[in-house]
This record gives C-alpha cells, sequence and structure tokens, in this order.
C-alpha cells in the first residue's frame, strides 16, 4: 500500500451497519437487532430461533434475514397487506448482511496481516546486493552494476531507511556466504537479490525482498521491458520495495521514487559505462601507477558521458557524471591534470545538471566540490546539505562533507559524518583510513597511530609520527609502505613526503636530489605545489614552502582545502605570508 494512501475500514463498517440499521428500521439508541460495544464494533442481540420448514423442504439458517424478520412478525399470518413491502425490505437487509459480511471479512483479513507484520521486526536497513548479468556475455557486466547502482540510489532517497552503498555490497558479488551472514556482516534488515538478461533492446529483470533474520523471501517479481523503458522498471522495483517492507515515504521523497523520464537506449548504455569505468579507476588505484590506473579510464569515461550528452542533451544524471569525471581528472594523485582547467569543465557540467534537473541529488554533490575547490566554504556547504536533504543517504556525500567541516576545523562534527558514512559503507577502507585522519588532524597523534596501526596504513603512521618528532619511525614506516606499493612510491605525492623526512633527518643531499626530481617532472606534467611545500618545509626553507602554496592556490589544487587544518603546514601558521594566504582563501573564522 503506498504511503500516502489510507483505507478507513473501521468508517465503511459504520455505514454499512448503518443502512442495515435503517432497513430493519432499528435504532443505536435503543437497539432490537444490533448493539455497538464502544471501542470493539457491534453483535447482533435479538433472539435466534431454528424454523422448520412446512413443506420438508430445506430451512432456510435460522438468523438469516427472513427467519429474523419470520419471528418478528406481529401475527402469525402467512399473506398479509404488508407481504410486498416487507420481501423488499428482506430483500435489502440480506443484500446489505452480505456486502457487510464481505467487508467484516475484509477486516478479519487486513488486521490478520497488520497482526502478522506486527509480529516481525521492522525492516529499517537494507542492502541490495549486486545484480547478476544473466546475459551469458560477460560485456554486458556494465548493465548490471548500473542496475545495482540505480536502484541502491533510488532506495537512498528514502530518509527513514538506512540503504548500504555500492562500494560495501559489491564485495559479496561472488561470496560463498549465506544471505543470513551477508545481512549480519552488513548489519542489516533486509536483502535484495536480482538478475538481469538483456535481448537486444529488451531486458528482462528478476528481482526478490529476504527477511535477514528468518532467511524469508516475502517478495518476488519479474519484469520484461524495453530498455527505454528501464527507468520506469527502476522506479516500480524501488516503490514495490519500499511498499513491502513499510517504510514512511514523505511525499517528496514518494515524487523522486516515481519519477521516471523516458531516456532512450543510446545515452542511457554510454551513462552506464561511463560510471562503470570511474568505478574501476577508483578501485584500481591501490595496485597501479597513475600513467596506467586514472587517467585513461577517466578519460574513457569522459568520452562516454560526452556520447551519452550528445545522444540526449536533456540527460541531466550525464552532466553530473561528466562532472565527477572531470573533478576526478584535476585531482593531484589520480588524474594529474591542472586543477583549474579542470574544474572550469567540472563547474558547467554541474551547473548544466542543476538547471536540468534541480532536485538531482549526484548535481548538488558535484557543485559542492567545485565551490569549495574555488573557496567558497559558505555555497559548497550549502550544496552539500542539498545534496544529503535529497539522498540521506549518499556515502560518498557524507564522506566528503565529513573532509570539507574537518578541513574548516569543525573535527566534532566531521567526525558524526565519518561514522555515518561507515554506517552506510561498512567495507570501504577508504571511509575507515579518514576517519583516522580526522583524529590525525584533531591533533591525537597516538590515538591516530592506533587506529592507522589497526588498518596497517602506514602511510597515516609515517604522518603522525612525523608530528611526534619520531622521524626514524616515519622513515621505518615509509620503509614498509614503499615494499607494499612497489609501482606507486615514484610518484609525486610519495617522493615529496620522503624528501621532506629526509629534510628532517638531516639527510639534505637526498632530500634536494628528491625536490629537483619534483621539479623536473612539473615541467612536463602537473605536480601539486602543495607537495613541493611539504618538500621544502623537511628541510626548513619556509619561504619556499609558502611560494609553492601560493601557486598551488592559483592553480585551485584540491589540497589546498585542508591547508588550513593539515598539521603538516602547522610550522607555517605563524608566518605573515602563510597568514595572508589563508586570509585569500576566505577560511570561515
Amino acid at each position: 500500500m503506498a504511503a500516502d494512501t489510507f483505507v478507513d475500514f473501521d468508517h465503511g463498517l459504520n455505514n454499512a451497519v448503518a443502512r442495515i440499521r435503517e432497513v430493519l428500521e432499528d435504532s443505536s439508541g435503543t437497539p432490537r437487532y444490533i448493539e455497538t460495544v464502544p471501542r470493539r464494533g457491534y453483535r447482533f442481540i435479538a433472539l435466534v430461533n431454528e424454523v422448520e420448514s412446512a413443506n420438508g423442504s430445506v430451512p432456510a439458517p435460522s438468523n438469516s434475514p427472513a427467519n429474523r424478520e419470520a419471528r418478528l412478525t406481529p401475527s402469525d399470518t402467512s399473506v398479509s397487506t404488508t407481504e410486498g413491502k416487507s420481501a423488499t425490505k428482506l430483500v435489502k437487509a440480506l443484500l446489505v448482511s452480505v456486502a457487510v459480511a464481505v467487508l467484516v471479512g475484509a477486516v478479519v483479513l487486513y488486521r490478520g496481516r497488520i497482526v502478522k507484520h506486527a509480529a516481525q521486526p521492522a525492516i529499517k536497513s537494507i542492502a541490495v546486493l549486486p545484480i547478476k548479468n544473466l546475459s551469458g556475455d560477460p560485456s554486458q557486466e556494465y548493465l548490471a552494476d548500473g542496475m545495482t547502482e540505480e536502484l541502491i540510489g533510488r532506495l537512498s532517497g528514502i530518509r527513514d531507511l538506512r540503504v548500504i552503498s555500492r562500494t560495501s555490497v559489491m564485495g559479496f558479488r561472488d561470496t560463498k556466504l549465506t544471505l543470513p551472514q551477508i545481512a549480519k556482516s552488513l548489519n542489516v534488515d533486509a536483502l535484495v537479490e536480482g538478475s538481469v538478461v538483456r535481448d537486444g533492446h529488451r531486458i528482462r529483470v528478476h528481482a526478490q525482498l529476504i527477511r535477514a533474520a528468518t532467511d524469508e523471501h516475502f517478495w518476488s517479481e519479474e519484469y520484461d521491458r524495453q530498455l527505454q523503458d528501464v527507468l520506469a522498471l527502476q522506479s516500480d522495483v524501488a516503490q514495490a520495495i519500499a511498499e513491502k517492507v513499510m517504510v514512511t515515504v514523505t511525499g517528496q521523497e514518494h515524487s523522486r521514487l516515481v519519477a521516471a523520464p523516458p531516456v532512450s537506449p543510446e545515452p542511457y548504455e554510454s551513462y552506464l559505462k561511463g560510471r562503470y569505468l570511474m568505478g574501476l579507476a577508483v578501485s584500481h588505484m591501490s595496485r597501479l601507477d597513475s600513467k596506467q590506473y586514472g587517467e585513461p579510464d577517466i578519460q574513457a569515461a569522459i568520452g562516454h558521458f560526452k556520447r551519452a550528452i550528445e545522444n540526449d542533451n536533456s540527460y541531466a544524471l550525464a552532466y553530473a557524471g561528466l562532472a565527477d569525471a572531470y573533478l576526478l581528472l584535476g585531482h593531484p594523485v589520480w588524474g594529474g591534470h591542472s586543477p583549474k582547467e579542470t574544474l572550469s569543465d567540472a563547474r558547467a557540467a554541474a551547473r548544466k545538471a542543476l538547471e536540468l534537473d534541480p532536485s538531482l541529488a549526484e548535481a548538488h554533490f558535484s557543485l559542492a566540490q567545485t565551490q569549495q575547490y574555488d573557496w567558497n566554504w559558505s555555497e559548497a556547504e550549502k550544496e552539500y546539505r542539498l545534496a544529503l536533504k535529497l539522498n540521506p543517504n549518499h556515502a560518498d556525500a557524507h564522506l566528503e562533507y565529513g573532509r570539507f567541516v574537518q578541513a574548516l576545523r569543525r573535527n566534532d562534527e566531521a567526525m558524526t559524518q565519518m561514522n555515518y558514512a561507515m554506517e552506510l559503507d561498512p567495507f570501504n577502507i577508504r571511509t575507515r583510513i579518514y576517519v583516522a585522519y580526522v583524529t590525525y588532524a584533531s591533533r591525537q597523534y597516538d590515538l591516530a597511530l592506533e587506529q592507522f596501526e589497526r588498518l596497517s596504513d602506514d602511510w597515516g603512521m609515517i604522518w603522525a609520527y612525523r608530528e611526534k618528532k619520531m622521524y626514524p619511525e616515519a622513515i621505518a614506516a615509509w620503509e614498509r609502505w614503499k615494499a607494499g606499493h612497489p609501482l606507486e612510491y615514484r610518484e609525486c605525492g610519495p617522493v615529496a613526503t620522503i624528501a621532506g623526512l629526509y629534510g628532517l633527518e638531516g639527510r639534505k643531499r637526498e632530500a634536494e636530489e628528491l625536490i629537483d626530481e619534483l621539479k623536473a617532472r612539473a615541467r612536463h606534467r602537473y605536480v601539486s605545489g602543495f607537495f613541493l611545500a611539504e618538500a621544502y618545509l623537511g628541510l626548513g626553507q619556509k619561504d619556499q614552502a609558502v611560494t609553492w602554496l601560493e601557486r598551488a592556490y592559483e592553480e585551485h589544487d584540491q589540497y589546498m582545502v585542508f591547508a588550513n587544518s593539515y598539521p603538516g603546514l602547522d610550522p607555517l601558521r605563524s608566518e605573515p605570508r602563510f597568514e595572508a594566504l589563508m586570509r585569500r582563501m576566505n577560511f570561515p573564522q
């Protein structure tokens, strides 16, 4: 039953009883036949006797309207002048009684279902497991992944339902765990399983809902649609799930849940391929160097988003995806392109997405990030809040908003956002690392060390040991990290960090060699001024460090968001040039 649908069974029953009283000329105040029992319902109070049929036929039931009327007739005369009126009255009473019987049965059945549902624990959290690609074609994997992500996205807009993020559920794609075991791992009340088969421009989707505690499959449905109707299909599945878990859905949430504008197959497929490649780029970043992992996948994703827009220039989601891809391309580590150039493209794409669909959470989230890299803190916060209002279960938005408020030194708020992001995405290691980072940025270095150590995060331990001036321990953590990342350790960020550590340890010549290496790279590709500032700080050259931070500011370097809170820059806090730079960045006091 839809959340905004209300069926008043009691009111309908009252009306039916009133009709019977009218036919039988009964009174609710002084009843002869039907008595009202306060807060309970009604009961029949007239005397009921069994009457034999004079002609030997099967008698009518003793409580039938005909026999009740016979008992109430003032004489035994079989024929009277009122016979026609009485017969009409009896027929009416009989029809109304049948209607009441049906209604009462419906009430009993409905209330029985309510009792059954009440006996089960309420469903307040759910996980959509990876939808299986049953097409027999591995190249269609992007379609199954896209269906999973879109269904998660629709359900995530319901504030009263906690929905696990895509990152955590994807880890269960080929698991051998039972469904109750998966549910326990994710700490959810219910699971959604599904499969998709592609046949030309038609898709068939099967979905089912499983109660975690009992492994009960209490809803299952199959859908067969044209690919252009895929958004309507996703809407139907999401609505059915919301109805079956009996979660409260507000009017605005319902409107977003049912929104299903038609989309042509070509732009839809291009959009899904773009998102699929973005996911690959992020998932590969911990294993390969940037020349192999980041830029090629991101550039390919940008191409798919552009093709989607060329085929449908009103496709808001494709513009939001394009904005995210440009932001990733401008990241100092993952994309390595000039952030000033990519920011302009990202900003334009995010604004176009919002122009087309102001209710799109993804577009508000993208715009929030472009605003923060423009040092427009109040507008960025407004957009983050709008994104979370439209999609309360957007794990990445909670995570990035947490990082944003930490950059403004609101560490308690940051930890609240991080912890909720961890509830939504419990197996995303990045979220757990950011929790430890907030502890580190709060200058609680001993606690941060414990957290980083539990995560086996040597990089975080490098930072914490450095701030505690435990340089040999920091170098040892570096050596462990280097051994586990044989390709990444030559990237610009790690080179800058070890250069700074060598400088702090007094290994000046080695530090300067690494700085020269970074400068040589900067002639051919973007190298973050933030990195070079860290390297120069190790040598105690504060003027050079600020000079590189000023360049990073002009480039709208994404790491500059953290310039006012990052402990690694603490030696510069009292420097007049650095203080002036923080004022130019408009950091709130």
